[in-house]
């Protein structure tokens, strides 16, 4: 259901618009970067060891699905208009304004995407951090460093209206990670 490089899998229950949904979480270990001298770290994100480089969680989850036969983008509300987030594949050292913006070319893709952003109050904002596609199957994944971050109310607005533009709870996957 989910690359297998993102397990273990279990399941936790968000509460959204009065109803319990059943989401996957999986609690993959990912490779700390130990050299992370000269990376913009966002704000003070921790830096994992992807491609060869210092990244984030966000792009090891990409990556994971990458490897697994899916399509994705990291999508960054940060800074972005509240129609036009951006659409990264990875992180360059040079910090957020260096970024390369890939466009989804799906247009199923990019109509199921923006037809929840309209739902959510015409705002990409709370979308979760990956999204990624394979055949006739669109997924969101959610970033979360194990005993540290917790999900905020936009990410469940996104579920939210998610679920009101035909998405199911098995299309969502909780990402609590930690690092080696």
């Amino acid at each position: 259901m989910f690359p297998s490089a993102l397990g273990p899998f279990e399941h936790t229950t968000l509460s959204v618009d009065g109803r319990d949904l059943k989401i996957t979480i999986g609690r993959p270990l990912f490779s700390a970067h130990t050299d992370p001298l000269g990376t913009h770290t966002f704000g003070g994100k921790e830096l994992l060891h992807v491609d060869d480089r210092p990244q984030f969680a966000e792009v090891a989850i990409l990556r994971a699905f990458e490897n697994d036969g899916w399509q994705g983008r990291w999508v960054e509300t940060y800074g972005n208009g509240k129609m036009t987030p951006g659409l990264w594949r990875d992180w360059h050292a040079e910090g957020p304004g260096m970024q390369t913006n890939h466009p989804i070319t799906d247009a199923w893709v990019r109509d199921r995407l923006h037809a929840i952003a309209m739902a959510n109050g015409n705002t990409y904002s709370g979308c979760w951090d990956v999204v990624a596609w394979k055949g006739e199957r669109l997924v969101f994944a959610e970033s979360k460093k194990a005993k540290k971050d917790r999900m905020r109310g936009t990410q469940l607005r996104w579920l939210e209206a998610a679920m009101r533009c035909g998405m199911k709870a098995d299309d969502f996957l909780l990402v609590e990670w930690s690092t080696s």
